[in-house]
């Protein structure tokens, strides 16, 4: 009730603004009035803007009233020393809240709650290293100017905490010629806030490759209160270049599209199914050589004179993801010409696929739908010899199961050998089971598990459970092989 309420308070101040702002403007008699409308639209307008920052926002979307008096921490020693007060009140394990999208899309309101969205910027007077309440796109953004190097992938929406991202199991659109999201994460600064006594031990250096494990098994065990960053692992911010998929049904041969959806030197990838289409529609991106010529386009909204297609450009990022996304669950509609598609764009750009979520429109029409975001990550079943095949199959199945239940999946894989894919699930919690038991055949060793960072409630564990699949962490399953 308090997330609605709050979520819906955004938009109602607004109108209320704008009401008695009209209003005072025809008010020319009353003096009681006048002075009235005047002071309850600045009111409105100063409720309205609180709205607008980290915190209210993380408080919002973690369940709670983005109003009040309360601190929070801006030093690794302050967020240890707040910790440790949450224990004393209330004798429980406090609750961790970056910007606060895992809570909001798993559905959970974050007792005992302790923010991090002061505690953000470079630490300890390094350059590569964070505090983990900064925003990714902040990170990635004053690495690349330091280094000229960015992130091989990274979640698509970035206006997560880089503490979320890499103490949970947030991923990016890498495919077989790129990293994984955490490739250049090298170490933590950790705190264990698993008793009174080891909080107040407060936080130490950990090797990520090894934190990682940790993290997994317990994940709100571990609080992350900066993060160094290896830059030689990190990729070069160059140019790629954008190709659009549209993959049909094909029962014997693998559709021509896939294959070069699934083509070796795919840096990032990501494909598209919903009920608003009969075909997937995806993206993959490949480095641009030198001597390749780069596509014209028009140089305004298909207007002016022909010039390079260089994204992103206008608003093509958020159409681009409108179209694939969205669209792919509520009309259906996107851009036929592939030319139009075919733009080069740097790494960096491409990374950020998501439109910025920060007005809270995005969560209210999350709401409003009914549906419920989850993430099946499993190994692709290998009774098929020819691993073009098992792709092709998984996605003819997804492909049928959006004719049958409304919602749409994004498909995510990297090496095609290894076989470990993400599919992204958004769907009504009532058709859960229906989803799970369309992917089941493609699960190998009937061993799945789910982003921890999105919804993991009873319809979807339950339909886990019910269909005799083993749920384990992602890390258990990013290690298995065939």
């Amino acid at each position: 009730m308090a997330l609605w309420f709050w979520l819906a308070f955004a938009p109602l101040l607004t109108g209320a603004f704008v009401g008695m702002l009209v209003a005072f403007s025809f008010q020319r008699e009353d003096p009681v009035a006048f002075f009235g409308l005047l002071g309850g639209a600045l009111l409105a307008l100063l409720l309205r803007c609180r709205l607008t920052s980290a915190g209210a926002r993380a408080r919002i979307l973690a369940g709670h009233s983005p109003f009040g008096c309360f601190s929070a921490p801006t030093t690794p020693e302050a967020l240890t020393a707040k910790l440790c007060t949450v224990w004393d009140d209330t004798g429980k394990r406090p609750s961790v809240v970056g910007s606060g999208w895992g809570w909001f899309i798993g559905r959970k309101n974050a007792p005992r709650a302790v923010y991090m969205h002061r505690l953000k910027g470079r630490f300890d007077a390094s350059m590569n290293t964070f505090l983990a309440g900064t925003e990714l796109r902040d990170a990635e953004r004053m690495l690349r100017k330091t280094y000229g190097r960015t992130f091989w992938s990274t979640p698509t929406m970035q206006r997560i905490s880089i503490g979320s991202w890499l103490a949970r199991s947030c991923h990016g659109n890498s495919g077989a010629a790129g990293k994984p999201s955490s490739y250049a994460a090298s170490r933590v600064y950790v705190i264990d806030i698993d008793s009174r006594a080891s909080t107040a031990k407060g936080p130490h250096w950990a090797e990520y490759k090894e934190a990682k494990h940790l993290f997994d098994e317990d994940p709100e065990r571990y609080v992350v209160a900066a993060v160094e960053f290896d830059i030689q692992r990190m990729a070069e911010n160059k140019w790629m270049q954008k190709r659009k998929v549209e993959v049909r049904v094909h029962d014997h041969v693998p559709h021509v599209d896939l294959l070069e959806w699934l083509a070796p030197d795919a840096v990032l990838r990501v494909l598209f199914f919903g009920s608003a289409r009969k075909i997937a529609l995806g993206v993959t991106y490949v480095e641009h050589r030198k001597d390749d010529p780069i596509t014209l386009h028009r140089e305004c909204l298909g207007c002016g004179s022909m010039v390079p297609h260089v994204d992103p450009h206008d608003c093509s990022a958020a159409c681009m993801s409108m179209q694939l996304d969205t669209c792919s669950l509520v009309c259906g509609l996107y851009e036929r010409n592939f030319k139009k598609w075919r733009g080069v764009i740097r790494l960096s750009d491409a990374n950020a696929f998501s439109p910025d979520p920060s007005w809270l429109g995005f969560p209210i029409i999350a709401l409003l739908s009914g549906t419920v975001n989850f993430e099946l990550i499993f190994i692709l079943e290998n009774k098929t010899d020819n691993v073009f095949m098992r792709v092709q199959t998984l996605c003819n199945t997804l492909i049928k199961l959006y004719q049958r239940v409304w919602g749409r999946s994004e498909l995510r894989m990297g090496d095609l050998n290894r076989g470990l894919v993400f599919v992204d699930c958004i769907a009504r919690e009532r058709d859960a089971w229906t989803v799970v038991e369309a992917i089941r055949p493609h699960i190998f060793n009937r061993t799945v598990a789910l982003h921890d960072s999105k919804f993991q409630g009873r319809s979807v564990t339950n339909a886990i459970a019910d269909l005799g699949l083993v749920k384990e962490t992602p890390r258990v399953v990013f290690g298995t092989h065939y």
